[in-house]
């Protein structure tokens, strides 16, 4: 009987595809592919690399799904390309968080600090809150459809919606979408809502999405205006006090009888029991100074002091698998 693989044996089986990645990329050949078709020989001679070491690698590519080969030429795969185009930072943000474990080792300090000043936080999330909308159309639509159909008092009468921390409106257009009475509000900073109005108007919504500049700490927010407010994906970048006083103060903003929606990598135990959620938080670690993770129970009891009642879990079955959605209600 064979022994199954073990989770240090997948690491130590899955390195080599790994490394071919990043020694590609570092090398220009990850770029080369993306830009054109050619031989090993020729990536070899433009990128002045050694073309028996450059053909081993370009197969490794082949077997892991970041290139193709045919006709003798290889090119970067599909996905790659997709990913490049669409991902957060495309493939060069996640691959330099990769190349930075080692100094993160020795000096604890993140590669970015997307988490810093308001000057910081606006430049990075420029360049990948558009990434993060293209990951989360599915889950986006699955939302809702919940908020119209379960039981959240919302429907299609649904008036007035209060997105925090907006990005690419990934979460909000999707509930303007579906609910057509819905007038939006988004907050984020100035470089980042330019690509949230692209976007509205894309979707054909942009005539009932208006956009609020500054931080969502420090705008001015009527108390008990909005029939939705949604905190997307944005709690693990805050301190857990600062992440407390953002539920408080999107709460605040509910109307009675209103939700609040947060939608979040939570979990149900410490993140260092979860596979993923403990690679999340080294990842997190390399692009944040202060950023966390929290969980279920601790976003609960920070729904249920802001006044809120009623917490429920709404399934997303499009998100990722450590992706959580809690929504709470205001009391009539």
């Amino acid at each position: 009987m064979t022994k199954p693989a073990s989770a240090l044996a997948d690491v130590f089986d899955q390195g080599i595809p790994v490394l071919a990645v990043l020694g590609a990329r570092r090398a220009g050949l990850l770029a080369a592919l993306l830009e054109r078709a050619a031989t090993a020989e020729e990536f070899a001679t433009d990128l002045k690399l050694d073309p028996l070491a450059t053909r081993l690698t370009l197969n490794v590519l082949v077997h892991s799904g970041a290139a193709v080969h045919a006709d003798g030429r290889y090119q970067a795969s599909p996905e790659l390309a997709e990913r490049a185009r669409n991902a957060p930072g495309g493939v060069d943000l996640h691959l330099n968080l990769f190349d930075h474990l080692p100094e993160l080792l020795v000096s604890g300090e993140p590669l970015l600090s997307m988490d810093g000043t308001l000057e910081e936080r606006g430049r990075h999330y420029a360049q990948v809150a558009q990434g993060l909308g293209h990951m989360y159309p599915d889950a986006a639509a699955e939302l809702a459809e919940a908020l119209e159909r379960g039981p959240y008092g919302l429907g299609r009468g649904a008036r007035s919606v209060l997105d925090l921390g907006a990005g690419s409106g990934v979460w909000s257009l999707a509930v303007a979408t579906r609910m057509p009475g819905a007038q939006v509000t988004a907050v984020d900073l100035p470089p980042v809502l330019e690509g949230l109005r692209h976007n509205a108007a894309e979707a054909g919504v942009e005539a009932r999405v208006s956009t609020l500049e500054g931080s969502y700490f420090d705008v001015d927010l009527p108390d008990a205006a909005h029939d939705l407010v949604i905190l997307g994906n944005i709690l693990h970048l805050e301190t857990a006090g600062d992440a407390e006083r953002l539920v408080h103060r999107a709460a605040a903003a509910v109307k009675p009888g209103g939700t609040l929606a947060v939608i979040d990598i939570l979990g149900s135990g410490p993140y260092e029991t979860n596979p993923v959620r403990a690679q999340y938080a080294l990842f997190l670690a390399a692009r944040t100074s202060s950023g966390a993770m929290y969980s279920r129970a601790e976003v609960t009891d920070w729904l249920a002091e802001a006044g809120l009642t009623g917490t429920r879990t709404v399934e997303l079955p499009s998100a990722p698998p450590h992706f959580t959605c809690l929504t709470a209600a205001r009391p009539l």
